[in-house]
């Protein structure tokens, strides 16, 4: 290993099992309800927030979800 610094996991805010695909602001494919741009869902940032349990939709509430979250893009 080099001779370089090492910081300790909660200095670098390491994390395992968050990513932005199962934070309460992610939709699917790519879209974050509080966060600009494409979202990958294997990253992650420090406002992920588990995501809730939600019921099943069909469709069209499906498609009113993304369009809510995509309005502000357009």
């Amino acid at each position: 290993m080099p001779d370089a610094k090492q910081y300790r996991k909660d200095d670098v805010n390491y994390r395992q099992y968050e990513k932005c695909g199962t934070c309460n602001y992610f939709y699917y494919p790519n879209v974050c309800e509080i966060v600009q741009g494409n979202i990958s869902r294997d990253a992650v940032c420090d406002k992920w927030e588990i995501q809730s349990k939600k019921e099943a939709m069909d469709g069209d509430s499906y498609q009113a979800e993304y369009d809510k979250a995509n309005k502000d893009k357009e």
